[in-house]
């Protein structure tokens, strides 16, 4: 870690400069292949010019040179795991491919002919500069060796033949010159554009990184605010059902009774059919209070809710319209099965267990139902409602009465208590 400190202190590029060794590494693996295989094409063509104990001496160097060279680049894949691991094995790789770039240069001597054979002499210089070219592409990412590499591989063709040169081969010697500098050029100017190449990847993908941050961050946020109005959404449902429920009994309240007669209101004027509601009451529910106390009388009240809900069929709702009176609203019936239907319920009602109260005692409810026709306002509903609900109560309690079946008002009135 220190190393790596130290190495992004002296190099801000060194992530760059690391991509390019391993493209130099690469490269250099690349090259074995090709080269191995060329050295006996080479030897075909200097054999019967060039002494073959040379020719075998230096093909065995540069096989044991490129040997180490696999050795050195399959260690160096192995521990590929961070960039201060390719450093590590890079000087190792530089110097086979300096030792080998000495070989090719070095090959002038090992295949110079035995007798003095211009062509073939120039053959070998074509040859070696072909070589030369393809070398310089593979270590042009590399920029630190670019002068051993120029040295090692024609220290000794520039030698050969500013030693023994003729006219032809100092000719020769000056395109070489001229060719060395051409090559110059190209490779300080190929390591750049690698070296920039390399820094523009890195930079798109530090913003694609950046890009994925963003998206990663907007989708948690869109999943945080989506939550968050889900919240929102269900606490405002929540505020609004406690708004319309009964602190006492749990089932809807006044406010949400004026609501559905309303709705079921507009309903029936678009679909031109009637529809029923009920209002029920607890009989002698002033005795309970006034024997057993408010806190049983309340007890009545939520159990009476909680056995009528349990009871009434689907699509039926329940409402506490005041004290112990409650309606029960039925968009999909008609008033004579609205009333079999709280029949049913008032029977068992009065055989059921309160806990509130004696065993022995009978309570029992009473209820007015009325048929609404499209048009009719809900407020004439309701009290046509409380008057069945009345009439039940002066015909002796424990019964239900239509509105439809009273043929006069009655004449005296009973308390909601009563």
């Amino acid at each position: 870690m220190k190393r790596l400190a130290y190495l992004q202190q002296q190099n801000p590029h060194w992530r760059e400069e690391a991509d390019l060794t391993r493209y130099f590494v690469d490269a250099a693996h690349a090259s074995i292949a090709p080269a191995v295989c060329s050295t006996p094409l080479l030897a075909w063509i200097a054999y019967g010019e060039a002494s073959l104990w040379r020719m075998l001496c230096w093909m065995g160097l540069f096989w044991l040179v490129e040997w180490r060279l696999i050795l050195v680049i399959r260690q160096c894949r192995q521990h590929d795991t961070h960039p201060l691991s390719v450093y590590q094995y890079y000087p190792a790789v530089r110097d086979c491919l300096l030792a080998s770039s000495l070989l090719w240069g070095g090959c002038i001597w090992f295949m110079a002919p035995v007798q003095p054979d211009p062509a073939y002499q120039m053959l070998l210089l074509l040859w070696v500069a072909g070589i030369f070219a393809l070398l310089c592409i593979m270590m042009a990412a590399c920029r630190d060796i670019h002068v051993l590499f120029f040295a090692a591989f024609w220290a000794f063709p520039v030698f050969s033949l500013l030693n023994g040169g003729k006219r032809l081969e100092l000719l020769a010697l000056l395109g070489v010159s001229i060719y060395l500098l051409s090559q110059w050029r190209f490779v300080r100017g190929f390591q750049q554009t690698l070296f920039d190449t390399v820094q523009l990847k890195h930079a798109n993908q530090n913003m694609m990184d950046k890009l994925v941050e963003m998206h990663v961050q907007a989708t948690m946020q869109r999943v945080s605010l989506e939550e968050n109005r889900q919240a929102l959404q269900m606490a405002v449902a929540e505020g609004e059902r406690l708004l319309e429920c009964d602190a006492l009994t749990g089932c809807f309240n006044q406010r949400a009774l004026r609501r559905q007669l309303d709705k079921y209101a507009a309903d029936s004027i678009a679909s031109g059919s009637s529809w029923s509601l009920s209002i029920l009451d607890l009989d002698h529910f002033k005795q309970v209070n006034d024997t057993f106390g408010h806190q049983a009388g309340d007890a009545v009240l939520e159990q009476l809710v909680q056995k009528v809900s349990q009871l009434l069929p689907d699509g039926l709702q329940m409402f506490r319209y005041g004290g112990e009176e409650f309606v029960v609203l039925a968009p999909a019936m008609q008033e004579a099965e609205l009333a079999a239907c709280l029949d049913g319920i008032r029977q068992q009602l009065a055989v059921s267990r309160w806990e509130a109260l004696p065993a022995s005692w009978q309570q029992t409810i009473s209820a007015g139902v009325v048929a609404c026709q499209p048009g009719e306002q809900v407020n004439h509903c309701l009290q046509q409602a409380d008057l069945a609900l009345y009439a039940a109560k002066h015909r002796g309690r424990n019964r239900i009465c239509l509105a439809s079946d009273l043929v006069d008002v009655p004449l005296k009135r009973f308390s909601h208590s009563s």
